[in-house]
């Protein structure tokens, strides 16, 4: 089990390893939009602060995407392509 904290809000999740990031926030309804859904327009973008390794690997499109956005410094993410595989902190500007 993973633990999936929100600091905007301040609310923390369990979930089993292996969850999607973008199942998390919308089954919590965490204010994080999603448009496209398949790591293109970089609307669901989420700072990692604590746990990045604990998140499934960066894929090509993902960072053709952070990199465009000018946000591809390891520390950015974009929810709808990652899988949780340890405790991490999220926030969103």
């Amino acid at each position: 089990m993973a633990k999936v904290k929100y600091t905007n809000t301040g609310e923390e999740v369990e979930v089993e390893n292996g969850t999607s990031l973008q199942k998390v926030t919308q089954d919590k309804g965490w204010h994080i939009p999603f448009g496209c859904e398949d790591g293109l327009c970089g609307t669901c973008v989420v700072k990692v602060t604590e746990g990045k390794d604990n998140l499934s690997k960066v894929e090509e499109k993902e960072e053709m995407t952070l990199t465009a956005m000018g946000v591809f410094d390891g520390d950015h993410r974009l929810a709808c392509q990652c899988k949780i595989d340890g405790d991490i902190t999220i926030e969103t500007h």
